[in-house]
């Protein structure tokens, strides 16, 4: 019979566990575990979180599109157990030995109506089955489950409501809705496009010289051949963008993120990086960037062949 895997886990200097692989890649999933941890085996040495990618939910390694980020919050909440009310409401004040270690900063992440909705139910239909037991187990079991799916069904439709139409006759102007445009082409050298949505644009061979483009979610666009001397893209979302063989010379990408994007062949001299974010990106060789790259795309060594 094989032997069960035990996990600890360790921040500032306090130890938790053991938890098996199951549990630490749930508590993973529910932040209650996080990427700076360190965690180790039963017996085994401490290293960090980052070093065990087989501990992570394959749904937090997928690429942040809209449907992704959808299962990934479906998935959080199938997994979440805790009760609606807040924990310390329930419990009541602090011991003075807990307090003393609080910060009195809120840690915890706000959440939405849908979130809080969804634990309601599911603390109802529980109560509801822990109070009725024998003849009629089987069936309230059945029915809480169906609710449950009723549940669920109703935060997939309220998180796939219909984004705004996009502008794609519009002109260009900070804001503007360009989301799934095709745009191939079309001269916007020194436009104001501060905080425009361009998520699947097609500006394939566009020319954007000079464009002031800070904030831009440009998330999956195809800019392929396109011009963009001196553009401004800093804190710009650039996820998975198609940018291969343009002229990106002198670009400013100050903290952008350039995850998944391809750069294959761009011409990105004098171009400034700082801060930004190239993990898994295809870079103007033609090579990925490993994950974690920030700043400048750090590369997998080359063997020297067997």
């Amino acid at each position: 019979m094989q032997r069960r895997t035990l996990w600890y886990t360790r921040r500032d200097g306090v130890i938790r566990g053991p938890y098996p692989d199951r549990q630490i890649s749930r508590y993973i999933l529910l932040g209650r575990i996080r990427q700076r941890d360190e965690v180790r085996q039963e017996g085994g040495e401490w290293s960090s979180l980052e070093q065990h990618p087989e501990l992570v939910p394959e749904v937090m390694k997928l690429p942040p599109t809209e449907e992704n980020l959808h299962q990934l919050f479906m998935a959080r909440l199938r997994e979440d157990e805790r009760r609606p009310r807040d924990r310390r409401d329930r419990q009541g004040p602090p011991s003075p030995g807990v307090a003393n270690r609080r910060s009195g900063r809120e840690r915890r992440r706000s959440e939405g109506a849908d979130s809080l909705r969804y634990r309601e139910l599911r603390a109802a239909l529980l109560r509801e089955s822990q109070c009725h037991q024998g003849l009629y187990r089987y069936p309230l079991t059945l029915a809480a489950l169906v609710v449950l799916g009723l549940a669920l069904s109703y935060l997939a439709e309220s998180l796939r409501a219909s984004p705004p139409p996009p502008e794609c006759s519009a002109g260009a102007r900070p804001g503007v809705n360009w989301n799934g445009c095709d745009l191939a082409g079309q001269q916007y050298r020194r436009a104001d496009l501060v905080g425009a949505s361009l998520r699947n644009v097609r500006l394939d061979a566009a020319d954007l010289s000079g464009a002031s483009m800070q904030g831009v979610n440009l998330e999956y666009a195809s800019l392929n051949g396109g011009r963009l001397r001196h553009v401004d893209l800093s804190h710009a979302r650039l996820v998975g963008v198609a940018a291969h063989g343009a002229d990106l010379r002198f670009a400013h990408f100050n903290h952008a993120n350039l995850a998944y994007a391809n750069l294959s062949d761009a011409r990105l001299e004098g171009a400034d990086l700082t801060g930004a974010d190239l993990s898994h990106a295809i870079w103007i060789d033609h090579r990925p960037c490993l994950p974690g790259s920030v700043g400048v795309c750090n590369q997998p060594h080359q063997g020297s062949g067997s």
